[in-house]
């Protein structure tokens, strides 16, 4: 039922409201309705399944929400009816330095990467990758080697000069050049007389007495190459 209202007339003592009995009668009608009303049942929820929720608890009658506090570049402007939230960006400014300039950029400027001579650049997705399309031995113009050099069966063309202060190393294979002025090549022909023997063709033998005879006939062993024997021998003339 509804609540009744008791009619308390125009004025005092007028006769047009309810007696003194009709008046209390309402009043316990009133009493007896919101005894068998329900209690308070308002509550308050945070909606969603992300994010921090503004609603604290409830305490009796009192729906208790967090307070919103401005963090690290951010300010609250509390009005009568809206709550303005204004950041400042978090990147003012960058400073980029090379080796023979910088630059100062600013919130939303940007940055190109370009690649030089030899060098390219590509950026896919977050990763950005600076490649070398030149040789570092092309574009050295003074390298030097950290350790043993591995031609791995290729070959060195176009070799101007090899200067070295010795080699210490067996060279196989065949080596053409100069070795002090002279063309190895033209000593291949005492590599052959030693291997087919030296022929010395025959000697024209003139005689004219029996001690040249003698010396001429008789055959004289003069050692080896590499053991030589100190032998005096007079051959005469040819």
């Amino acid at each position: 039922m509804a609540i009744s209202l008791i009619n308390v007339g125009q004025i005092a003592n007028d006769g047009t409201g309810d007696d003194l009995r009709e008046a209390m009668i309402k009043i316990n009608q009133n009493f007896e309705e919101l005894d068998l009303r329900d209690d308070e049942q308002t509550t308050a929820s945070n909606l969603g399944a992300v994010g921090e929720g503004l609603f604290a608890n409830k305490i009796g009658y009192d729906l208790q929400f967090k307070k919103i506090v401005g963090g690290t570049n951010l300010t609250l402007t509390s009005s009568e009816n809206t709550l303005t939230i204004d950041a400042v960006g978090g990147l003012q400014q960058l400073i980029v330095s090379s080796e023979s300039g910088s630059i100062v950029l600013a919130e939303g400027s940007t940055l190109n990467i370009v690649g030089g001579d030899g060098i390219s650049t590509s950026l896919v997705n977050d990763t950005l990758t600076i490649t070398n399309t030149e040789s570092d031995i092309v574009t050295d113009t003074t390298p030097q080697l950290g350790g043993n050099l591995d031609a791995q069966n290729f070959s060195i063309a176009n070799v101007n000069a090899v200067s070295a202060t010795s080699v210490n190393a067996a060279v196989t294979g065949d080596v053409t050049g100069l070795v002090h002025g002279i063309d190895i090549r033209d000593l291949k022909v005492f590599q052959d007389k030693l291997d087919d023997g030296f022929d010395f063709g025959t000697f024209a033998d003139s005689v004219d007495n029996i001690l040249d005879w003698i010396i001429g006939s008789t055959s004289v062993d003069m050692g080896t190459f590499g053991t030589p024997e100190l032998r005096l021998v007079d051959l005469g003339t040819f």
